[in-house]
């Protein structure tokens, strides 16, 4: 089975029950979500699709009804124990990793207009977007949040990857993926590949994962071209520019929600920089440039990586 969205290529389930699997697909979160688990399991894919519905009920900032929404509205407030949860955890995270993820970048992509057609705004206006973005402008209380300075928060570097989580735990097959526009939550094993930045059809590269997640962020994805340069819906939160694109990293991490954190951070860093923090903390990544190369972490053993296409090479 191959099933291509996004940055990431599923090429099989490994260990399926004796009944075979069963895939289905919904729209959710602005993408598609696709679920392929047993087919003894088919009574828990509803399960799993409305956990990702009541998700994106609370989190989505495109609703402007969700429970982030509001707080984003109100400048903080008592929020659920369950928001209040993950923005700690979206808080530990960015300082961790020197603001590269920032879950106040939500100015800076309203100033690029990222979500839509995209523009190069003044320098002025980018100065007040990343000061609005400080990291410092999230105070997290006891169960309440309060944003500062008009910081609001965004959604789209963790939403998908807590769904993706809270999916599996409602999947009782032990073999089960949850690939969320590309980001994948394997339960049990299955051999992935990750895609060339550019060409998101053709496999690059494969891996073997189990009980883990693999995102990958690339600039490819979204796009926009303005008199002549080309810019990405990534922004790096420190400086408040949107970031051109420079090939993919892919982060594989047991917690989904790390993973798609990380692989946003790191493609922040970019290469180098971004190598040296995965080493440092152990982070398995997979970095490919526009050169070709394919560079790894210490924590992603070369042998795990079977290079695909020849145009490419592994470069220590």
């Amino acid at each position: 089975m191959n099933v291509v969205i996004a940055s990431l290529i599923v090429a099989a389930v490994a260990g399926a029950a004796s009944g075979g699997t069963v895939t289905r697909a919904r729209y959710l979160m602005g993408t598609v979500c696709q679920i392929t688990t047993g087919a003894e399991s088919e009574s828990r894919i509803e399960s799993a699709f409305r956990e990702a519905a009541r998700i994106e009920s609370f989190l989505s900032t495109w609703r402007t009804e969700s429970e982030l929404s509001r707080i984003n509205a109100s400048h903080g407030g008592v929020v659920s124990p369950e928001l209040f949860d993950l923005l700690k955890r979206t808080g530990e995270w960015a300082n961790a990793t020197g603001g590269a993820f920032n879950p106040l970048v939500r100015p800076i992509i309203e100033a690029w207009r990222t979500r839509g057609d995209g523009a190069v705004p003044p320098s002025d206006v980018v100065k007040a977007a990343v000061m609005r973005a400080n990291p410092g402008n999230l105070d997290i209380g006891d169960g309440t949040i309060r944003l500062a300075n008009g910081a609001e928060i965004e959604e789209g570097g963790f939403g998908k990857g807590y769904a993706i989580e809270r999916m599996l735990a409602q999947l009782d097959s032990q073999s089960s993926i949850v690939n969320f526009g590309g980001q994948l939550g394997v339960r049990g094993t299955a051999r992935v590949t990750i895609a060339d930045p550019e060409r998101r059809d053709v496999a690059v590269a494969a891996l073997t994962i189990r009980d883990a997640s693999i995102s990958t962020s690339s600039g490819s994805e979204k796009t926009f071209e303005i008199d002549g340069v080309r810019f990405t819906h990534i922004v790096d939160p420190r400086t408040g520019q949107a970031l051109p694109p420079r090939g993919s990293v892919s982060v594989v991490a047991r917690d989904a929600f790390d993973a798609d954190v990380l692989s946003t951070a790191l493609y922040v860093m970019h290469v180098d920089d971004g190598l040296r923090w995965a080493d440092a903390h152990g982070v398995a990544a997979v970095f490919i440039t526009p050169q070709r190369e394919i560079r790894l972490s210490g924590a992603m053993p070369r042998g795990e990586i079977e290079i695909l296409d020849p145009k490419f090479r592994m470069k220590d």
